[in-house]
């Protein structure tokens, strides 16, 4: 496989998928509802689209047995951005999975996942990237390229192997310019800066301290209406503010390429990302699909959505801080009936508390949600929450997974302490080497 760019090495196991998707009279599509799902599902559905292949989408927030009420075993379904964990589920359909979670044993369907190549899904490809995979296999559809990089901005990826291939292919077709900049997005100066949650400032929250840190710089306006010599003044107090509270490669996160998809109706990545991963957390992921499709009717009350998730982030971060409990080699925080815990648990590890993994509890109805992220630098120490989460959940009833830096489950109600014990022993035993 010298010769070929990564992207042809994972296209190459679109093959059975391609033909068994072309024979299909009808097909259901199922993906996840953040970001690189909702992508990924606008990715396929534009293919079907464009295929004449009648289909219907349905976006979920975990992939569990409840999809059985909704989908009758034997259907022909293809799974995106899950599947791959969940064998058990999947092999009552005729199915095809386009997936980059770790593959679980038993699974009978046709299978697109680069860790079936030796390509890694945590960092190397998106859900997104994998639909794009088959996609581009169908037909003329680089223009899809800039969903495929969203979702990947949206796991908080890199442009390495597949990904910077896609990249690659979006740039060459026109569907994506590359600039250097801010990665904050476009718009209002001090509404884009105290509604930041990625990257977290002192002032994200609080708009009177976000307007007097922009005054004392004396600049006005919107981002894109900088100069030059006021973007470079803006992203230095920046940089110094992320310096004081959390490790250097946070700057990652303020600073670099930024990618404008010329194809699609918001027209910044981070904006585009971060308004449909906010349709999809507030319980209307089909507003953030219809952005993908390209519906312009959507998009202004799309993005009304993207700053109300934003503000729901700060203030329970705010709330959640002061609550993060010690639990030896972890450290937990138990929240009641929010759909934001994923997030809170990505800026505390990164801005916050970067030295331990951060496991968010959610309790709501009988249930527990479970979120877990860690760093690449305690990755380099060992850690793999997708073993731990995993195994620990089991123990404690549930289920869970997902990749080594994030990773998240369900647990019965009243197992948290069975669950939190499991975790420490397990992270405890990969950060010190003994696994």
């Amino acid at each position: 496989m010298s010769d070929m760019s990564k992207l042809d090495e994972l296209s190459s196991l679109t093959r059975p998928a391609v033909n068994k998707i072309k024979a299909q009279q009808f097909v259901r599509v199922v993906s996840h509802h953040d970001a690189d799902g909702i992508t990924a599902c606008g990715i396929i559905c534009h293919m079907l689209q464009r295929l004449n292949i009648p289909f219907q989408a349905t976006i979920v927030s975990n992939l569990d047995h409840s999809i059985e009420k909704l989908i009758e075993p034997g259907e022909f379904v293809i799974f995106c951005d899950m599947g791959s964990g969940q064998p058990d589920i999947v092999n009552k359909y005729q199915a095809v999975i386009l997936d980059h979670h770790m593959v679980l044993d038993g699974q009978k369907q046709i299978h697109v996942n680069p860790h079936l190549i030796g390509i890694d899904g945590g960092s190397e490809v998106s859900g997104s990237g994998v639909a794009y995979s088959l996609a581009r296999m169908m037909g003329k559809n680089a223009d899809l390229a800039g969903l495929a990089i969203s979702g990947a901005i949206g796991d908080k990826q890199k442009m390495v192997s597949v990904n910077k291939d896609i990249l690659n292919e979006g740039v060459n077709s026109g569907a994506i310019t590359v600039q250097k900049g801010l990665k904050l997005g476009k718009g209002p100066l001090e509404k884009v800066l105290s509604c930041s949650t990625d990257p977290y400032f002192d002032f994200s929250g609080r708009p009177e301290e976000a307007k007097k840190f922009i005054d004392e710089l004396g600049l006005k306006g919107s981002i894109e209406s900088l100069s030059p010599e006021e973007l470079k003044r803006l992203s230095s107090a920046l940089t110094l503010k992320l310096l004081k509270k959390s490790p250097p490669d946070t700057i990652d996160s303020l600073l670099g390429d930024t990618y404008i998809l010329n194809d699609e109706l918001i027209k910044d990545v981070y904006d585009f990302s971060n308004t449909v991963n906010s349709c999809g957390k507030l319980g209307v992921p089909g507003l953030g699909l219809s952005v993908c499709l390209r519906y312009r009717p959507s998009v202004e009350e799309a993005e009304h959505r993207r700053f109300d998730y934003s503000e729901q982030i700060l203030k329970a971060l705010h709330d959640a801080i002061s609550s993060v409990q010690e639990c030896g080699s972890l450290r937990y925080l138990d929240i009641c009936c929010s759909d934001v815990t994923g997030a809170i648990a990505s800026t505390i590890i990164r801005y916050v508390m970067p030295d331990k993994p951060i496991i968010v509890l959610n309790t709501e109805d009988g249930n527990v949600k479970i979120s877990a992220r860690g760093t690449a630098d305690l990755i380099g120490r060992g850690l793999d929450l997708s073993v731990a989460i995993r195994e620990s959940a089991k123990q404690a009833g549930g289920s869970g997974g997902g990749h080594k830096i994030a990773s998240g489950g369900m647990i019965p109600r009243g197992t948290e302490k069975t669950f939190l014990a499991s975790a420490d022993a397990i992270i405890g035993r990969q950060l010190n080497g003994s696994l």
